[in-house]
């Protein structure tokens, strides 16, 4: 997988996010350890720069990774061979209606996953995926932890590979509304602008940063957060 990053084909998807990258900085200057989890790994552009800064770090590091089986599985392998060896995943089949939403609820349901300190959503960007994986996201996130939603005002419109003269399928699999609709800005403004708990950091490179307020504090102080 990893040899994918920078290839022919593969550009739009071979950038480190810059937000998650600034998060991590920001956690391991502050703590010894870090959980992370990454939705949607891509060809794992982000995760091999954040497997490295923690193990240049020296911090406790835990990485897991939600995507397809395959996906996983190779990216897992990648990384242990360049000697991080603290990353796991959990996949999904290739089924239609199989997905990361679906396997973190079945893992949330019976006490398997730990609470992270860093969340990086970048997965199917469709409400039906996202909603349903924002909503455990919301109970594991430790207090100061933060969320990234990629791809902020991205649509089916907007997209070159799903927009409906590229993709005669679309039409059939989603209405106008929901090709119109950039359904991650609508997850944000319906799951985390209405949870107390949560406050917006920024909404920077298309990417949306929401911080768990810790809870000892009751009002959000913005000069208390340097992510993003």
């Amino acid at each position: 997988m990893l040899e994918k990053i920078g290839a022919a084909g593969f550009e739009t998807l071979s950038k480190p996010n810059k937000e998650v990258m600034s998060c991590v900085g920001e956690i391991l200057r502050s703590q010894n350890s870090i959980t992370f989890y990454e939705i949607g790994v891509g060809v794992g552009a982000t995760t091999l720069p954040v497997s490295k800064a923690i193990s240049d770090s020296g911090a406790n590091g835990r990485i897991i990774a939600f995507s397809r089986d395959r996906d996983v599985e190779e990216l897992i392998s990648n990384l242990n061979d360049r000697g991080y060896d603290f990353v796991e995943g959990i996949g999904s089949p290739g089924h239609t209606y199989s997905g990361y939403h679906f396997e973190m609820a079945v893992a949330f349901s019976k006490s398997e996953l730990p609470e992270f300190d860093l969340a990086y959503l970048d997965g199917g960007h469709v409400f039906h995926l996202d909603a349903s994986a924002t909503c455990i996201l919301k109970e594991l996130c430790k207090p100061g932890g933060y969320i990234i939603f990629d791809d902020y005002h991205w649509s089916l419109r907007k997209s070159p590979t799903l927009n409906p003269k590229s993709n005669p399928q679309t039409c059939l699999d989603y209405d106008q509304n929901q090709i119109d609709a950039s359904h991650v800005e609508l997850i944000c403004k319906t799951l985390m602008d209405t949870d107390p708990r949560y406050q917006l950091v920024d909404i920077k490179n298309g990417s949306a940063i929401y911080k768990r307020l810790p809870r000892s504090i009751l009002a959000w102080d913005p000069a208390k957060t340097t992510c993003g």
